[in-house]
């Protein structure tokens, strides 16, 4: 019974282990960020000061996660690698 259980564990671990990775995030460098993503964000936000970047594949496509500040207000604005902005939310 106890070999059983360890065997479910050990399958359960090895599963949720390979689905984190679906929803993991990347940080990545500002320096990173394509010039488009960069241009989208700043267009979307004026006076956005940006802080950090996260990427993650969406539908096979790079999807970009910047997040700022303007004018004392938190910003979270979604673009695609081409500088199309998906969403714009702004945080209390």
């Amino acid at each position: 019974m106890i070999i059983i259980r360890n065997i479910a564990l050990l399958f359960l671990t090895i599963g949720l282990t390979a689905c984190a990775d679906l929803w993991e995030k990347d940080d990545i460098a500002l320096s990173e960020v394509p010039a488009a993503v960069i241009a989208g964000a700043e267009s979307a936000v004026s006076g956005l000061e940006i802080k950090s970047a996260e990427a993650e594949d969406k539908n096979g496509r790079t999807v970009y996660e910047i997040k700022g500040l303007a004018n004392g207000v938190k910003h979270e604005v979604k673009v695609t690698a081409s500088g199309e902005v998906l969403k714009v939310k702004t945080k209390d």
